[in-house]
Formats: structure tokens, C-alpha cells, sequence
């Protein structure tokens, strides 16, 4: 239902919603986060109307938020050493050292909305196994294969890595958000004085003042 005191600054946030959801499907395809398409299909916004006071919510899939500000990994503690020989070189084939190696960084942040700064994610994992079933329908559904490895072998290595690497924000609404703040406050706030302007003149209007 349309606002009849602000309709200027209702068009406009409905504009700029559209803008930012846009800009948040094209960072979630850009990053390979679309998968089954289900945290694109939940990408959308909301505007709440209460007494005059608006207020713009952008919603997402229940795990839409670990995508957007990440997640911390536990780090390589959890992953077995490498397979080496008697002489303690790494066999060929071994997995484990490249999930393992020095690079691995499972720190994870994401862009502030407001500030526009890099903050640390709030979320980590606790437990250092992803449940088989949801990283074994995730490996066929890719169709990776690695040799004659089973699924449930390649699920848990790959369940196993992703713990402890953790998962990269890619601040799919804040980075957005962020870089058009300015530029919102600037041209919501012009909205609003042309409403309020127009409320004064059709007040006067009626009063035979003009």
C-alpha cells in the first residue's frame, strides 16, 4: 500500500532495493555461489511502513548470511599430515598436504555496511566434520572425481578441507550498500524534502493562502 504523506521517498527505496538485490545476484553469480539457485531466488527486499517511519530489509536463505560475512575454519589442526614414505617424503597422490600447507588462512571477513571497512565474520564452525550425506549429494550434484575414490571418501576430504579452510564473505549486500551509502543518504534526503515541500503546498493550497 503506497505511503500518501512520502510517496517520493516509498518510489525511491523501492528503486533502490531493486538496485541492490541486482547488484547482489550478480556478485553471488560472479563468485560461483548460485549452486541449486536457491539463495539467488531468496535474494530480495522489504519495505516496512510504520507511522511515516520507513524501513528497508533485504532478506536471503537461512544460510544466505554465512555466505555474505563467511565463516571461520578451524585450521589445518584438523586435517591428517601427509602420506610420506620411510625416507619422510610426501607420496605422490596425497591430498592432505594441499589442504594443509602453509597458505592456509582460515581467518574469514567481510565489507562492513556501514563503515565500509573489513570486519572479522562472526561465525566459525565448531565441529570438524560436514554431515557425509550433505557433502556426498554435493559431490555428485558436481560431478567431481578424483581416481577411483569413492563419494564418501571424496565427500569427507572435501568436507574435511572446507572446515578447515572456512568460508569466504563475499558481502553480497554490504559490499553494494556500502559503495552507493553516500549516494543514498544524498538523494534519500532530497526525496524527502520534495515530499515535505509538496505536503506544505498543497496544505497552503487548500487554505487559499496560494
Amino acid at each position: 500500500m503506497a505511503n500518501k504523506d512520502f510517496p517520493r521517498v516509498e518510489k525511491y527505496l523501492r528503486k533502490y532495493g531493486k538496485f541492490i538485490v541486482k547488484q547482489a545476484k550478480k556478485i553471488v553469480k560472479a563468485k560461483g555461489k548460485k549452486d541449486k539457485g536457491v539463495l539467488l531466488r531468496s535474494l530480495k527486499y522489504v519495505i516496512k511502513d510504520k507511522k511515516g517511519k520507513f524501513d528497508i530489509e533485504f532478506l536471503s536463505a537461512k544460510h544466505g548470511d554465512f555466505i555474505d560475512k563467511g565463516v571461520r575454519g578451524l585450521g589445518k589442526g584438523i586435517l591428517p599430515k601427509p602420506s610420506t614414505n620411510a625416507k619422510g617424503e610426501q607420496l605422490k597422490g596425497s591430498t592432505a598436504g594441499q589442504w594443509g600447507g602453509a597458505k592456509l588462512r582460515p581467518n574469514r571477513t567481510y565489507i562492513d555496511a556501514e563503515t565500509g571497512k573489513r570486519k572479522r565474520t562472526p561465525y566459525r564452525f565448531k565441529t570438524a566434520n560436514i554431515r557425509s550425506s550433505i557433502m556426498e549429494s554435493f559431490v555428485r550434484r558436481k560431478g567431481i572425481k578424483i581416481g577411483d575414490m569413492s563419494v564418501k571418501s571424496m565427500a569427507f576430504i572435501i568436507g574435511r578441507a572446507i572446515k578447515a579452510k572456512g568460508i569466504e564473505g563475499i558481502s553480497f549486500y554490504s559490499q553494494p550498500i556500502s559503495a552507493f551509502a553516500k549516494k543514498f543518504k544524498k538523494e534519500i534526503m532530497n526525496e524527502f524534502e520534495k515530499d515535505v515541500l509538496d505536503k506544505f503546498t498543497q496544505r497552503t493550497r487548500k487554505s487559499g493562502n496560494i
